[in-house]
């Protein structure tokens, strides 16, 4: 799911006038079969058949990356590990042949075994219960097993990452520097010359001091026979320090191993390949099954129906570019991706900080196998871009300016949003049924709405009456204006859900909380965040609840039942704003940023197209078109 760790499933905003009786019916749901027992048997688009390794392989890749990465980081420190303990003769020799030329060879090499790059079982519980401890305390409504899963998957991925994480620095960055490979201290070199290097070791130093005199003033205290408590130990370096300096070596070593994914043209059963020697023959195949057995018990049905609804939509467009004559060569397509991958670095998943990042695909290789489609879209409609022989803007993009000056000029959109959800966050879980138990009771909140406008509109005349006639209005039951009983609707029905503020030290900004459903103004891209969604939902789903709310509802009125991310929403507009800074079509920058997001938003359309016109077998595709 989307929640961080140190997001919440804490409800804000009691309310205050007496609760609605929830009639809205729920309706009891049977035992299911594990999903993952069943990715949903064939799935076919024209001719092409998508195997269920296919499914797998997106699966991993995306949601359950993180268990891949435990076997790639698993396989570094192996070979470090291994590398260090086979060169310690050689090192010793070359110290004691400098030893006995007189010159001063420095320090004896340290001889690494086996056992010391194993984490001791209570240094790994110390650490743990340490973390586990600090969370308790700085959030103490939260379920702590819950939001370990919320960002783990299972607590056991938990347990197994943080141990692997305490292996990776004592093998790489331990405290020490003296023990440090020649890989680290090159790898801090590329990012800041000495910087980090002098920073780290002086840390260390005023550490290890501290540790001195916290030692001797514990035994002082000891032999005077007080009570002094455990024994000190070395206070531990920033973590979020030490996370960085992490990556800046991870990145480094992966730098030089020759790595593949799928994204490099592997076998489907292969999820990824390590070449440690580069001599072509990898040290390290990790299986698509090898990886499903781990974690194919944290799958949820909507992963699955998202793994298929994405691939069949691949399927059908690039079937639908390749009969129009406009699918990029293989060749093409591999120039078109090493020319991007090329503009983020030489580091393959330098790519990740737009596919990942900006349009928050789950994958690097998802995004992979959607960028040649883009790119031969792009090129084929190049001339519907290219100004008329009088001037000005193209049909196209004269048509698709507003959205994009709205989008990118920064307009705004107040919004009261309830949503019902089809997850829930306190445990974590899909709700079986949840979806048709969500849209019914959306329906019937709706009803409610509309009974309680007509009723408030007979009430309002009524009273109008009585005073026109100088009458007492004293009606049997008071009626709320609707404004008020939507407001109470969404404090007593609302499901969005915010993380509880740290109960020690500086709780963050609020700027991304979702207030109950009271989003105040936003712009298009701020709403778009907090409703979960991104530039992959809307090419998953060919449409945006965000983009339904922000552009097209009424302002005033409340519509529903809408379907998005997490459920069933009613939405209210309550006012908008113009764009701020429109786009100077007379700029080039701003003209490419245009025409970019035509071919990006006009691409969804057409891949969609090809998806609805398909031959396809085995795709719920009234799920994704409520969705749009």
């Amino acid at each position: 799911m989307h929640l961080s760790l140190l997001t919440a499933s804490l409800l804000l905003g009691a309310a205050t006038a007496p609760a609605l009786q929830d009639t809205a019916p729920v309706p009891a749901s049977e035992p299911q079969q594990q999903p993952w027992e069943d990715l949903g048997g064939p799935l076919r688009v024209g001719d092409e058949e998508i195997s269920e390794l296919a499914i797998k392989r997106y699966l991993i890749y995306g949601p359950c990356r993180a268990a891949m990465e435990f076997h790639r980081v698993n396989a570094i420190i192996e070979d470090e590990a291994q590398r260090r303990i086979a060169s310690y003769e050689d090192e010793m020799a070359t110290w004691e042949a400098i030893k006995a030329s007189g010159a001063d060879p420095g320090p004896e090499p340290f001889k690494f075994t086996a056992e010391y790059f194993q984490v001791p079982e209570e240094e790994y519980q110390a650490l743990r219960e340490r973390k586990l401890a600090e969370f308790k305390v700085k959030y103490p409504l939260l379920d702590l097993d819950i939001e370990i899963r919320r960002s783990f998957r299972s607590t056991a991925w938990y347990q197994r990452e943080l141990s692997q994480e305490m292996r990776f620095d004592r093998t790489f960055v331990p405290d020490n520097q003296d023990l440090w490979p020649d890989l680290t201290f090159e790898a801090m070199r590329q990012e800041a010359g000495d910087i980090l290097i002098k920073d780290f070791r002086e840390s260390y130093e005023r550490r290890t001091a501290k540790l001195e005199a916290d030692l001797a003033n514990w035994q002082a205290a000891k032999d005077q026979g007080q009570d002094v408590g455990p024994k000190p130990t070395l206070m531990p370096e920033d973590s979020m320090y030490r996370s960085i300096l992490r990556q800046i070596v991870r990145d480094a070593v992966y730098s030089v191993i020759d790595t593949k994914t799928g994204i490099d043209g592997l076998d489907e059963e292969l999820l990824v390949t390590m070449d440690f020697d580069w001599d072509g023959t990898p040290e390290l195949q990790i299986t698509v099954d090898q990886v499903w057995q781990d974690v194919k018990t944290t799958i949820s049905q909507k992963d699955i129906d998202d793994a298929r609804q994405y691939l069949a939509l691949v399927a059908a467009t690039k079937q639908r570019l390749a009969a129009e004559g406009k699918l990029l060569s293989d060749e093409d397509a591999e120039a078109h991706f090493e020319e991007v991958r090329k503009s983020f670095g030489s580091d393959i998943f330098g790519i990740g900080q737009i596919a990942l990042g900006a349009h928050q695909f789950p994958s690097v290789e998802s995004y992979g196998a959607y960028m040649p489609l883009l790119e031969g879209y792009r090129r084929s409609v190049q001339p519907l871009m290219e100004s008329p022989p009088e001037g000005g803007l193209s049909q196209v993009l004269r048509n698709h300016l507003d959205f994009s000056n709205q989008v990118m000029g920064l307009a705004k959109c107040d919004a009261e949003i309830l949503l019902v959800a089809a997850f829930d966050f306190d445990k974590f879980e899909w709700i079986p049924d949840g979806w048709k138990s969500a849209r019914e009771k959306t329906e019937w909140l709706k009803t409610e709405l509309e009974k309680n406008s007509v009723e408030f509109a007979e009430y309002r005349q009524q009273k109008m009456e009585a005073a026109a006639e100088g009458k007492e209005f004293s009606p049997e039951n008071e009626v709320m204006e609707p404004h008020a009983f939507w407001s109470r609707l969404l404090d007593e029905h609302c499901d969005f859900w915010d993380p509880p503020p740290p109960a020690v030290g500086r709780p963050g900004s609020d700027h991304a909380y979702r207030k109950n459903g009271r989003f105040g103004e936003r712009s298009r891209n701020d709403m778009r965040s907090l409703l979960v969604e991104s530039p992959y939902v809307n090419f998953l789903n060919g449409g945006l609840l965000t983009d339904e709310i922000f552009f097209n509802l009424p302002v005033g009125s409340i519509a529903g039942p809408l379907r998005g991310p997490d459920g069933w929403y009613l939405a209210k507009v309550n006012k908008r704003s113009p764009t701020q800074r429109p786009l100077n079509i007379n700029d080039e920058k701003h003209m490419e940023l245009l025409r970019d997001d035509w071919v990006r938003i006009s691409f969804i359309e057409y891949a969609h197209e090809a998806l609805d016109s398909a031959e396809v077998v085995g795709l719920l595709r009234d799920e994704h078109q409520a969705a749009k």
